[in-house]
């Protein structure tokens, strides 16, 4: 996590109108900083890499790597990974078990409002700090 006390977001849907007016909405808030967004897995990967964020709203369905397996890419390489939020429009229970074993730390469809999903980005990052967790073992150090 980083010192600044807003939560640093990478946003990750090739749906770029969707990603776009999610960055604008979440901007509008002083607490959030989006630092980017990437069109696919491959951009959300690298961009995660180059930009640090906090979170990186990953959603499923994208091209050239899905968001299951950025997430697994994201999760297994630098530490600390940033906290995986998926954000999709799919609700299917194998998506979902599929999303938090590629470590996900949490699953949203697209039709919440933007208030709950700011709700669930300050929750989230509060739940990080306050319980730092090895990431090789997801024990609590």
């Amino acid at each position: 996590m980083s010192a600044d006390p807003s939560i640093r977001v990478l946003i990750a849907d090739d749906q770029l109108l969707f990603a776009e007016a999610l960055a604008g909405a979440l901007s509008a808030h002083d607490l959030i900083d989006v630092v980017g967004i990437a069109a696919n897995g491959q951009e959300a990967v690298q961009l995660s890499g180059l930009l640090k964020p906090d979170v990186v709203l990953m959603d499923l369905q994208m091209p050239v790597i899905d968001g299951i397996e950025a997430t697994r890419l994201i999760v297994g390489g630098d530490i600390p990974a940033p906290r995986i939020l998926i954000l999709t429009g799919s609700d299917e229970p194998d998506a979902l078990r599929r999303a938090r074993a590629a470590g996900a730390s949490g699953y949203l469809t697209k039709n919440l409002s933007a208030g709950a999903l700011l709700d669930a980005l300050t929750g989230l990052v509060s739940i990080a700090a306050a319980f730092q967790l090895d990431v090789g073992t997801g024990a609590a150090v």
